[in-house]
């Protein structure tokens, strides 16, 4: 229960207790990148997560432009060992493959890593190696980045331009495999035919890691209102996404971030939006020039929020939460609370 009295600090720590969610980030790449190092997840990124009361983060498995065709494979075996051997090094973290394993590591003051992949390319077209992922503890994929691939096609940077046709014939295999195993769906980045198509074909509620509303930025990649009324019918959870919440620098804004936190609450429920930070200026100030400059002729320029740069920043979100006037039941929902229910129903 909240006071009126109650200092605006104690609050914060008050709901901050059972930990903060984040369901995209992109761990395992950086880690891969930097594999001639040791201690890269307590030095590097501890203290922060730490900062932020993070709790859970989904490590993101991504394959970029230049290990493909022929590397995807082996890079992102690559990445989830680095994980592996990180966490090893570390009495901080756990990697979780259950529901179970995240209260356990809750429990032991621990962060769960729960490993996702952001993109099927590592599968090739081989459902076999599905299987593989999950062993290895896989609990949640996307079928597609911006690039097609062989289970289909990700939605366009720009209003229209995405491709008409739906999932492959080997993607939806994986849907099918992925329902039969308990990996949770994401539906991140896929294009509005594969995103209807993925909803055809499943039963179990879908989530979207990490996305911004077409209300507020207007590309394919992000989430439409029509979009979002079909996951609430499903009972879905929508991690708001860090990067993509306006077309303009100068619109980057914290509260343009929670405006896109309260659309999705007004359509469609608090019980189903959450957090998919999505933090990458960490990995984009290592770029040169010329690979900025690729990305944004490619995709889109990302614009980085002042003050939610990190997982250190996770409370001044919880602060502006306050501010706008949530009540605390509703914030310990998108901190934690609605992912916590996917991964108790599904994992």
């Amino acid at each position: 229960m909240t006071t009126a009295k109650e200092p605006i600090e104690e609050r914060i720590d008050r709901l901050h207790t059972g930990g903060v969610i984040d369901m995209h980030f992109d761990l395992p790449m950086d880690l891969y990148e930097k594999r001639d190092r040791k201690n890269v997840l307590e030095t590097e990124f501890l203290p922060e997560l730490q900062a932020g009361s993070i709790s859970v983060i989904g490590a993101a498995i991504y394959i970029e432009d230049r290990y493909l065709p022929d590397s995807g494979l082996r890079v992102a075996l690559d990445q989830i060992a680095r994980l592996y051997s990180e966490k090893g090094r570390s009495e901080h973290f756990a990697i979780c493959k259950t529901y179970e394993d995240i209260q356990n590591a809750r429990e032991a003051g621990k962060i769960s890593l729960l490993i996702t992949m952001e993109g099927a390319e590592p599968l090739g077209s081989d459902l076999d190696l599905l299987r593989v992922f999950y062993e290895l503890g896989v609990r949640s994929i996307g079928l597609t980045h911006a690039r097609s691939n062989a289970a289909g096609h990700g939605g366009a940077f720009t209003a229209t331009g995405s491709s008409p046709e739906g999932l492959t014939a080997f993607g939806r295999h994986v849907i099918r495999e992925c329902e039969r195993l308990g990996i949770l769906i994401d539906l991140a980045h896929v294009n509005p035919a594969g995103f209807e198509e993925i909803l055809s074909l499943t039963t179990k509620p879908p989530i979207v890691s990490h996305t911004n509303v077409r209300h507020y930025y207007d590309i394919e990649r992000n989430i439409s209102d029509t979009q979002i009324k079909m996951l609430g019918e499903r009972g879905g959870v929508i991690g708001v996404n860090s990067i993509l919440v306006s077309p303009k620098e100068e619109e980057s804004t914290m509260g343009r971030y929670i405006d896109h936190i309260e659309h999705i609450a007004n359509l469609i429920g608090i019980d189903s939006v959450a957090i998919g930070f999505d933090f990458f200026e960490f990995i984009y100030r290592q770029w040169t020039e010329s690979r900025q400059k690729e990305l944004a002729a490619k995709l889109a320029t990302p614009h980085f929020i002042p003050d939610l740069r990190n997982h250190s920043n996770a409370r001044n979100l919880t602060r502006r939460l306050i501010e706008r006037g949530f009540s605390d039941k509703h914030i310990e929902k998108i901190l934690r609370g609605n992912w916590l229910r996917i991964f108790q129903e599904m994992l």
